[in-house]
């Protein structure tokens, strides 16, 4: 998928200058998407949903399906951060995808 304007994206690009993209295919064999992606930093960006209402990611099946992706991801060189969907817009979880950005000395 193209990027797209959000407002994480914006904000992402603001204080690091890097591009955002959403539903980012990260494996080479597998269809696994991250739902946001700094792919030239390697970072990428989960929303954890249904947290607080019993929903696929904390069932049993969509932890380990979960696992498997997030282990291949790091295999890769990827950076994951998890977030829920609620703290996806916060100074935290911006000051944490500047960190990530900042790890490689290119920021």
């Amino acid at each position: 998928m193209a990027n797209s304007y959000s407002p994480l994206s914006a904000l992402v690009k603001k204080h690091t200058g890097y591009e955002v993209v959403a539903e980012y295919r990260f494996h080479p064999s597998r269809e696994w998407r991250f739902d946001f992606a700094i792919p030239a930093q390697r970072v990428a960006i989960e929303m954890e949903g249904g947290v607080f209402n019993g929903g696929r990611h904390i069932r049993p099946d969509g932890f380990f399906r979960d696992m498997e992706k997030y282990n291949e991801a790091a295999a890769c060189g990827w950076l994951l951060i998890r977030v829920v969907p609620s703290e996806l817009l916060t100074l935290k979880t911006l000051q944490l995808i500047v960190r990530a950005c900042k790890r490689t000395g290119n920021l």
